[in-house]
């Protein structure tokens, strides 16, 4: 076990994995055409951003999955997150006692899963699979119960970006749906990021895809060892919200003219900055540490 410990550790620092196949060129084909120039403007009180940074990880096998998730094939990072999405809401509070009025400014999502109160998804995946549980990815099905509404973008930073003008009476309704959502849980097949950000998306009338089901193959392979990840055809396939499909739901609502393309608008209020330290790049020694620890 402990030879695999190593293989999964090179495995997961290995060189960065850019697939070649014919799939994931189809299923990223968005990216190839031009992104829609116009820039939106704020001439309304009130709108909503919805905002994502996607990894265009690789849906068409597991192995191709576990590969682009190991190391990122948009920016080679190695942090093994699958991207996230996230909202800038603006809008304008009455206060009819006072008959004064003033604006409120919201940015941010939901985020969880880290790692503190119990294994992120795929560390305890391995895991299990250590200590011999017949189906060790049945742990992707849990929830995470450290959940929290996160403001800002955190470290992330969007690879696109959609507006929508809002009614009065929208902002109200998402303002009120905020306040009465339930952060503290989150799942990957569940309440999440993108599942937060499509639901708000809803309330302002626009409709956004973000699931995709990943087959999963009963055996995952690591050099010449082999994990087994579910004995019960149960786990075979799972459901789960991804960016990379929100974000290509969200340039298809641009190009149709539901909403307006705010990238440009984004990163001119918010030009990018450094995240990266040199201890990022030995995220992955550290948590298997911590993890141990539990």
């Amino acid at each position: 076990m402990c030879r695999l410990k190593l293989l999964l550790l090179v495995f997961l620092c290995a060189c960065t994995y850019k697939p070649q196949s014919e799939n994931y060129r189809l299923f990223y084909h968005h990216l190839e055409q031009a992104c829609p120039r116009k820039v939106c403007e704020e001439k309304s009180p009130y709108f909503l951003v919805i905002l994502v940074e996607a990894r265009h990880l690789d849906y068409s096998c597991p192995r191709s999955f576990f590969k682009t998730l190991a190391k990122h094939p948009s920016d080679g990072t190695k942090n093994g997150d699958v991207g996230h999405a996230w909202i800038y809401l603006q809008g304008v509070l009455e206060e009819d006692s006072q008959e004064k009025s003033s604006y409120v400014f919201l940015e941010g999502g939901h985020s969880g899963e880290l790692g503190y109160m119990q294994p992120r998804y795929m560390e305890g995946v391995f895991l299990q699979a250590e200590q011999g549980e017949k189906n060790p990815i049945a742990y992707l099905w849990q929830t995470q119960h450290d959940g929290f509404f996160q403001y800002g973008p955190g470290c992330h930073y969007p690879t696109f970006a959609a507006k929508i003008n809002l009614t009065a009476s929208q902002f109200h309704l998402i303002l009120k749906f905020i306040q009465n959502y339930s952060f503290s849980n989150y799942a990957i097949i569940g309440n999440q990021c993108c599942s937060f950000a499509t639901q708000v998306a809803a309330l302002a009338d626009l409709i956004l895809e973000s699931k995709i089901s990943l087959k999963i193959d009963p055996f995952f392979h690591i050099g010449n060892n082999t994990i087994c990840l579910w004995e019960d055809p149960l786990y075979s396939q799972i459901t789960f919200f991804s960016p990379d499909v929100l974000e290509k739901s969200l340039m298809q609502a641009v190009a149709e003219g539901r909403a307006e393309e705010a990238l440009t608008w984004y990163k001119k209020k918010y030009p990018l900055r450094c995240r990266w330290k040199k201890e990022d790049f030995f995220l992955f020694p550290k948590r298997y540490l911590r993890l141990k620890a539990l």
